[in-house]
């Protein structure tokens, strides 16, 4: 688990794709953003990515 904290770490932390106020933002925005969308798939290629070379090594 503590293998891990860097990447939950990084999730953890907020992630600005453009300007503006995101506090009534919906999931509909944030799935429908070209930004918000490159922004998700990068974070979630480098979890599977942290994932994969921990179980790799056990």
């Amino acid at each position: 688990m503590t293998r891990l904290f860097p990447a939950f770490a990084m999730l953890a932390s907020p992630a600005f794709a453009h300007p503006g106020d995101h506090s009534q933002a919906t999931l509909l925005h944030m799935l429908s953003e070209p930004d918000h969308l490159a922004l998700i798939a990068l974070g979630a290629a480098v979890l599977a990515c942290v994932v994969y070379l921990v179980r790799k090594q056990q």
